[in-house]
């Protein structure tokens, strides 16, 4: 399920959907919320990395703790159980996603916000404003059961900044994944 973009995030993840316009001061809001999910992603993804062991150690343990205290308080919100999973592919600025046709969806060039949950076992999704496409053409995954759209987003720049790197480790992490099994196939 291939974005038309070659560094991408494939996975099957759990999102909803909100149809309308975000206000500035919500977006304002979880645009904050992103990056510190984002940044707290990257950390946690730190120790994987041999080339990130410079890192500043005390800067590290603020970003996790920061995650800790958001999780604690989207914890006591409560435990909502999570939004349906479809196959995703995340990319620079579109998410692509292939839903049932009997998924209720809002018609193509609404404005929606998708709440995309990257770890479903942190539950705290990253935030997409953007305009949803239905491909009704049957280019993708389009076939009489399932529908793919489209949303093209538009984050803030340090968010986009955050969320490039994640799927750049996250594709290249799946090239080496890819590698290795490879390489136990011809062994």
């Amino acid at each position: 399920m291939s974005e038309q973009h070659a560094v991408v995030l494939e996975d099957i993840l759990p999102l909803s959907l909100e149809k309308g316009e975000l206000n500035s001061l919500r977006r304002s809001r979880l645009m904050r919320d992103n990056l510190a999910l984002l940044k707290a992603l990257l950390v946690m993804d730190d120790h994987l990395l041999a080339e990130d062991e410079n890192r500043e150690v005390t800067s590290s343990l603020e970003t996790k703790i920061d995650l800790l205290l958001l999780l604690v308080g989207k914890g006591i919100q409560g435990l909502d159980p999570l939004p349906s999973a479809f196959p995703c592919a995340l990319g620079a600025e579109n998410l692509y996603w292939d839903a049932p046709v009997s998924e209720i969806m809002p018609e193509s060039g609404s404005a929606v916000c998708v709440s995309l949950f990257l770890r479903p076992g942190i539950a705290m999704p990253l935030f997409l404003p953007g305009v949803l496409e239905n491909d009704a053409k049957g280019s993708g995954a389009a076939t009489d059961t399932l529908l793919r759209h489209h949303l093209h987003f538009q984050v803030d720049t340090r968010v986009q900044e955050s969320l490039d790197r994640l799927i750049f480790r996250y594709h290249r992490r799946a090239i080496a994944r890819k590698k290795d099994q490879h390489a136990l196939s011809t062994d």
